[in-house]
């Protein structure tokens, strides 16, 4: 072997260890590359995960909002008397319907963080009538009687008032009446940090009001149930 071949071999030796020192550095510097994009993209994709979560959330508790709020219109529509009564041995008594509405509300804690009212309302001046309305002639509606759950959150408060007892497209007619039923939920969408920091900001109070007519077509009355 010549002193040529010798110096040749030497030479490729040292071009191959080259290479692969630059293909062991390209390898570290494509890691480094790809644990730098990791940390950058994970809490982003955190942050969108969580944000639907949200969403999910909030559509969810405010569609149960709903369906408690026409349940219980409806369960009402079907009353001719509700009991001024806190028990719940009556189906009729205030304190059942307080108690369909916990039940209906599941899983959202309605008793807790909650309302609900119940809105009666009549013609002026046929308020105690007991026969069925025929008349054409437009109505004036009244407040008759409005009863709150004795758990309501401070946030609960009617939006039934003298000049907005109906809305204006609700057809009110002589000897008309209807229920109203209004249900309420402070949504937090942040409870697991309420612990360490009480005054972070998202709290909303879910709202929704149903309107019904009695099916037996005359006011639906509160009554004490000690004098039936």
């Amino acid at each position: 072997m010549t002193h040529f071949s010798i110096e040749r071999r030497q030479a490729d030796v040292l071009r191959i260890g080259a290479r692969g020192r630059r293909v062991r550095r390209g390898s570290l510097l494509e890691r480094g590359a790809a644990s730098l994009e990791l940390a950058i993209i994970m809490p982003l994709m955190l942050m969108v995960l969580l944000g639907f979560l949200d969403i999910y959330n909030f559509m969810r508790t405010q569609s149960t909002v709903e369906h408690t709020a026409f349940m219980l219109a409806d369960s009402l529509s079907m009353m001719t008397t509700v009991f001024n009564d806190t028990g719940t041995t009556n189906a009729n008594a205030l304190g059942s319907v307080w108690n369909a509405a916990n039940l209906i509300a599941q899983p959202l804690a309605l008793s807790t963080n909650g309302g609900v009212i119940i809105t009666s309302v009549c013609d002026s001046p046929l308020c105690t009538s007991t026969t069925p309305n025929t008349a054409t002639t437009a109505g004036t509606p009244k407040i008759w009687w409005q009863a709150s759950a004795p758990w309501n959150t401070s946030k609960a408060v009617t939006k039934e008032t003298t000049s907005t007892i109906l809305p204006t497209y609700w057809p009110f007619r002589s000897g008309d009446s209807a229920i109203v039923v209004e249900v309420f939920y402070v949504y937090d969408p942040f409870p697991l940090v309420r612990g360490f920091w009480p005054s972070a900001p998202g709290k909303t109070t879910l709202y929704k009001r149903v309107y019904a007519r009695p099916r037996t077509n005359v006011p639906l009355p509160l009554k004490d149930q000690s004098l039936e």
